[in-house]
């Protein structure tokens, strides 16, 4: 490669860099834009609910749950039983598309547990209606779950 080509590349390198800043301010304030802030009492009370919320993680972390190998009549893997409620929200943020699940309010991860679960028993009615279309069409049982 020649000087002048360097150079062209160069230049066109620094053009693209200096769109990338631009498009990424314009991102920022968009977001800012669609994302109004909150009301001064919609703070006031987010405020106190990070304030009790701290509180109850703290006092929390002390409280046993001897009976947590079934909740609600779901089976709970033993190694989630034993994990802390930090540990969990980590798995959580491992598993999540997004990271910052011990960060949200308690009624946004139920909402987001119900929003889990609603996708969970469509990919389960999906997996049936699969695998009884299969079992009509080639009179093979497949191998699904349930």
């Amino acid at each position: 490669m020649n000087r002048e080509e360097k150079e062209y590349l160069e230049d066109v390198t620094q053009q693209v860099r200096e769109i990338r800043e631009v498009v990424d301010k314009d991102h920022a304030l968009l977001t800012k834009q669609l994302k109004p802030t909150p009301s001064i009492p919609q703070r006031i009370l987010q405020w106190v609910l990070n304030v009790f919320g701290t509180l109850y993680v703290l006092i929390e972390q002390f409280v046993e749950y001897p009976d947590d190998d079934k909740i609600l009549g779901m089976e709970i893997d033993k190694d989630l039983q034993n994990m802390s409620r930090k540990n969990l929200c980590r798995y959580m943020d491992a598993v999540l598309p997004e990271r910052g699940f011990f960060d949200i309010q308690s009624t946004s991860k139920i909402r987001l547990g119900c929003q889990l679960l609603r996708e969970y028993k469509q990919l389960k009615k999906n997996k049936r209606k699969h695998y009884e279309s299969d079992v009509i069409e080639n009179g093979s049982y497949g191998d699904v779950d349930f």
